[in-house]
C-alpha cells in the first residue's frame, strides 16, 4: 500500500462538507464510486443503500434532518468587523443551523443577560446542545454564537489559549423536533469569544446570515462487496461524515478503506469482506439492524494521525470478552508485525485498550459482531478547523493497512498460537471474578461466545436493554453527579453490552465492574439510573 497515494484521497475527501443525506454528501459518494471503478473494482460490487432520515429514530437515536448549507456570514455591525463565513471556514457555522432568511441585526447578549432573548444573539462558552435547551428551547433565542473546546489537553497543546485562532467544528440538536426551533448559529474562535464578550450587554450588534435547509429525507452507505471461498464475511467500517476538513476525522478511515478495495481486488480470500462507509451512529444503526451476520467488522476511525504533530497514539480497542475475541487478537498481532520501527524500536506510539465508545464499532457489537476499533487519541485537532491532510502521515496508513489486509487474509484459519493468545486472555478475566455474584452467568456466556459447547446458565434477576443498538448519550443528561465519574460512558455502553448478553443484573454489574476496573457501587448505581429512566428494564 502508498501511504502518499491514501493522503492524496483524504485531501480529495476533505474538499466535501460532509453531512450525512446532504447534496454534497451524495456528490462525493458518486465520484468515489467512479474512483472505485478506475481502479478496476466492478460496478455489481458497488452499492448504495439508503435510509430514511428525521423523524425517526434508531434504538437510543433520534434521527437528524438532512441539512444543506450554502453559505453564512457574521460580522459585529459598528464598527463593521467581519469575525467569519463559510465560505472562509467550513466549520465556523454551527451545523444543522437554520437558515436566517436573509440577513439579521441582533442585539449581543450573554448568559448573565436578565430580559427577552429573542432577537438577540446569545453569546455562550458551554457545550452548544445545552445551550441550545437552555436559551432556544427555554427562552426563546434564535442565535447562539458559541465558543466550545472539547477533550482540551495541555499536554498536548489543545486548549484555548494554545489554540485561539481555531474554530471548532460544533453541531446544534437538529432532529425533526428541534428543527422546529429555527435555531441558527456560528462557532467562534476563542480570540472572537475573548472580543465579543467585551461587548455583549453593552448595545452592540452582529449582523449575520445563514442559507441553509433542513429537511426530512435519506442518509447513505456505501458499500463494496468481495466475494470469498467461505460464505462468511468480514465487515470492515469507517464513517464518511463529519464537515469539511474532517482530514483525520475521518477521511483518514474512509481513504484507506478505499485504498484497501483496491487491494482485495487482486486477492483470493477464504472469507468475503464488505467495505462499508456510512454516516456514524446515524448509518451504521439502520445497517447493522439489516447486516448483522458479519463474522468480526474492523472499524477505522481516526487511523492517519502524524503523531508529533497531533498528539495521538494508535490504539487497538477490544471487543468486550462478551463476544469472541480471537480476531481482536489476530489483528493485534498483526499491528505488532508491521510496526514501524526506528533503530530496533518502534517509531510510532501503539497500545491496546479495552473496550471504548465512541463510534460505529459500539453498534455492531450491540448485534452480537466482534468489532475491534483501530483509531488514534488523543488529537490536538480533532474537531477543528485545523484537522486538515497535512496533519496525516503515509507510514501510519501503511502500517494500518497491511495490518488489515494479513487480518482479513488469515480470518479463515487463524493460526493456533493466536487462538491461544486469546483464551488465555479468557481464562485470566474469568479467574478475576470467581465467586463473584453472577460470575457463573458471565462464565457460561463468555465461555459459549469463544466456542465451548456448555449450556447456559440461567440468569437470576432478569434485565435487558430496552432498545435496539448501543445505550447512546440521552441517558447521561439523567446522570447528575456520576456525570463527573471517569469512564462513565463507556461503563454505561459495557452496561448495555452486559445486559444484553447476560440477561443478569448480578452478572452485569461483576462484568462491567470487572471488565473496566471500576468500584461495584459506582456500577450498580449506573445500572439502577439506566432501570429507573427505562434504559435498561426488567424481564418477568
Amino acid at each position: 500500500m502508498d501511504g502518499q497515494e491514501i493522503i492524496e484521497t483524504v485531501r480529495f475527501i476533505s474538499q466535501f462538507h460532509r453531512a450525512r443525506g446532504s447534496d454534497e454528501y451524495k456528490l462525493l459518494l458518486e465520484r468515489l464510486k467512479e474512483l472505485l471503478l478506475s481502479w478496476g473494482v466492478e460496478e455489481q460490487q458497488i452499492e448504495i443503500i439508503d435510509y430514511p432520515t428525521g423523524g425517526i429514530r434508531y434504538g437510543n437515536f433520534d434521527s437528524t434532518m438532512v441539512w444543506n448549507v450554502k453559505d453564512a456570514e457574521l460580522w459585529l455591525e459598528k464598527p463593521r468587523t467581519f469575525l467569519n463565513s463559510f465560505k472562509n471556514c467550513k466549520t465556523s457555522v454551527l451545523f444543522g443551523s437554520h437558515s436566517t432568511n436573509g440577513w439579521k441585526t441582533l442585539e449581543l447578549v450573554d448568559e448573565t443577560h436578565t430580559g427577552d432573548f429573542t432577537n438577540k444573539a446569545v453569546l455562550v462558552q458551554m457545550n452548544p446542545s445545552k445551550a441550545f435547551k437552555q436559551f432556544v428551547e427555554e427562552r426563546g433565542a434564535k442565535c447562539l454564537l458559541v465558543y466550545f473546546m472539547r477533550s482540551q489537553d495541555e499536554s498536548i497543546g489543545r486548549t484555548p489559549n494554545q489554540m485561539p485562532d481555531t474554530v471548532n467544528y460544533l453541531s446544534l440538536p437538529h432532529t425533526l423536533k428541534a428543527s422546529q426551533h429555527n435555531g441558527f448559529g456560528f462557532s467562534l474562535t476563542y480570540r472572537q469569544y475573548e472580543f465579543l464578550k467585551n461587548l455583549a450587554n453593552k448595545n452592540f450588534r452582529v449582523r449575520l446570515f445563514v442559507d441553509a435547509s433542513l429537511n426530512v429525507g435519506t442518509l447513505q452507505v456505501l458499500r463494496v462487496r468481495f466475494e470469498g471461498a467461505m460464505k462468511k464475511r468480514i465487515g470492515i467500517v469507517a464513517h464518511l461524515c463529519h464537515p469539511s476538513p474532517g482530514a483525520n476525522d475521518n477521511a483518514s478511515g474512509s481513504a484507506l478503506a478505499l485504498h484497501l478495495c483496491r487491494e482485495l481486488k487482486q486477492k483470493t480470500l477464504g472469507f468475503g469482506v464488505d467495505v462499508i462507509l456510512l454516516p456514524e451512529f446515524y448509518g451504521s444503526l439502520p445497517y447493522a439492524s439489516q447486516y448483522n451476520d458479519y463474522e468480526f467488522v474492523i472499524n477505522l476511525d481516526m487511523v492517519g494521525e502524524d503523531q508529533q504533530k497531533t498528539g495521538s497514539t494508535m490504539m487497538l480497542h477490544e471487543t468486550p470478552l462478551l463476544l469472541n475475541t480471537i480476531y481482536d487478537e489476530l489483528l493485534y498481532d498483526s499491528m505488532m508485525l508491521f510496526a514501524p520501527t526506528s533503530s530496533d524500536s518502534f517509531s510510532r506510539r501503539f497500545y491496546r485498550s479495552t473496550f471504548k465508545s465512541g463510534s460505529d464499532h459500539s453498534v455492531f457489537e450491540n448485534y452480537a459482531v466482534p468489532s475491534p476499533f483501530l483509531g488514534q487519541w488523543p488529537d490536538r485537532y480533532y474537531h477543528t478547523s485545523e484537522d486538515t491532510p497535512d496533519k496525516c502521515d503515509p507510514v501510519v496508513f501503511e502500517w494500518v493497512g497491511k495490518a488489515v489486509l494479513r487480518t482479513i487474509e488469515l480470518a479463515h484459519a487463524v493460526p493456533d498460537y493466536i487462538v491461544e493468545q486469546a483464551l488465555g486472555r479468557v481464562r485470566s478475566f474469568l479467574k478475576r471474578i470467581v465467586e463473584k455474584p453472577g460470575s457463573d452467568v458471565v462464565e457460561s456466556v463468555v465461555k459459549r461466545a469463544h466456542g465451548e459447547r456448555i449450556e447456559p446458565v440461567e440468569p437470576k434477576l432478569r434485565i435487558f436493554p430496552a432498545a435496539e443498538g448501543p445505550l447512546g448519550y440521552e441517558w447521561f443528561d439523567k446522570a447528575n453527579e456520576l456525570s463527573e465519574k471517569r469512564e462513565i460512558v463507556n461503563l454505561g455502553e459495557v452496561i448495555q453490552l452486559a445486559a444484553r448478553y447476560t440477561q443478569d443484573y448480578d452478572a452485569t454489574v461483576t462484568f462491567a465492574s470487572t471488565y473496566l476496573n471500576v468500584d461495584v457501587k459506582t456500577t450498580q448505581d449506573v445500572v439502577d439510573l439506566l432501570l429507573k429512566n427505562e434504559f435498561l428494564r426488567r424481564v418477568s
